[in-house]
């Protein structure tokens, strides 16, 4: 029996107004039972703990007594190496059973909670495993290459009429030796997309500095573009610019422009912002280890506040890049 206690969302920020009453109308409804889930999910995740805790330790020790005593395996021997990769199996397989009812509850929140929330901005739409995604902007040349991508949590809108696509990916390099395959990661973060009515027709792309040895080799085999120079020296230290047409570079990667790039970096805890204008668009990619759309700990009780003022606060930094860039406006050049 889940205690119905009496929750209210406080409006602390400009952009959460009128938030309150979304929040009485489309989530308040759900939090009893949503606990009720939780509790449940916590209930489950503690009695597979202690079974796992126990049950484990022994059944490896079991098997290794079996392998190696009984049938006198040579530890050298293939199917020692055998034995040990079922031995790591085992473990994986023990962590997935005992995390999956909190995994199932997390992803219920995404699936009936978040589009909840994401509906009180307009119409916008929310798919958390969206497939792949990142083969369309190839040409915007700040992707980089890779064998394998794995997206999710993908939200799709409009603000003041600017089309938004905004993901989360991570992007990995297949790696071989003589005996093995693995994957390397090479991109994990943020990808934002935004439609830009200004009159551009150029391509330009922003990059973080890589150091002199990093920019010459991307000037000379990277890009089809020229190098080009910021207004605010601070930024020349951290970012380097490469573009088709010098004059419109300059109008668009403003001070204002560059300083925002900053906050959205550090809004994501990113690692080095970068962007690409090019065919009407705005892409951002942000290398960060902050995990979006994500449910919020499971060990607390369940009233969806905190997950609310998180998606709030994200999208209404993506919100200030479109007020800022003025990207709803064709003023021309």
């Amino acid at each position: 029996m889940v205690e119905n206690e009496e929750t209210t969302f406080i409006e602390t920020e400009p952009y959460e107004v009128g938030f309150g009453s979304h929040y009485d109308e489309h989530l308040k409804p759900l939090v009893n039972d949503f606990e009720s889930r939780r509790q449940e999910a916590v209930k489950k995740f503690k009695k597979r703990l202690v079974l796992s805790i126990v049950g484990a330790p022994i059944s490896v020790v079991l098997s290794f007594i079996v392998v190696f005593d009984v049938l006198d395996t040579d530890p050298e021997s293939f199917w020692s190496e055998i034995y040990f990769w079922g031995v790591l199996f085992f473990i994986l397989a023990v962590v997935g059973f005992v995390y999956s009812s909190i995994a199932t509850y997390k992803g219920s929140i995404k699936e009936e909670i978040f589009p909840r929330i994401i509906s009180f901005l307009g119409e916008y739409s929310f798919d958390a495993e969206p497939g792949n995604q990142m083969e369309r902007f190839a040409s915007s040349q700040i992707t980089p290459s890779y064998d394998r991508e794995t997206s999710e949590d993908l939200t799709t809108g409009t603000y003041k009429g600017v089309s938004i696509e905004f993901f989360e990916t991570e992007l990995e390099v297949r790696q071989r030796t003589s005996r093995t395959r693995s994957y390397k990661t090479i991109f994990d973060g943020v990808v934002i997309s935004l439609s830009v009515k200004k009159s551009f027709e150029g391509h330009t792309i922003v990059l973080r500095d890589r150091g002199l040895v990093g920019n010459f080799l991307k000037s000379k085999f990277g890009t089809s573009l020229e190098k080009a120079g910021l207004e605010d020296p601070k930024f020349e230290k951290m970012f380097e610019v490469f573009t088709n047409d010098q004059v419109e570079a300059r109008y668009l990667l403003t001070t204002s422009f560059m300083e925002r790039l900053l906050d959205l970096n550090d809004i994501f805890k990113g690692k080095g912002v970068q962007c690409s204008f090019y065919e009407k668009t705005l892409l951002i990619t942000i290398p960060s280890n902050k995990d979006l759309f994500e449910a919020g700990s499971i060990f607390k009780r369940e009233d969806f506040i905190d997950d609310a003022k998180a998606l709030l606060k994200e999208m209404n930094l993506i919100f200030s890049v479109v007020d800022i860039l003025k990207l709803d406006q064709d003023i021309g050049l």
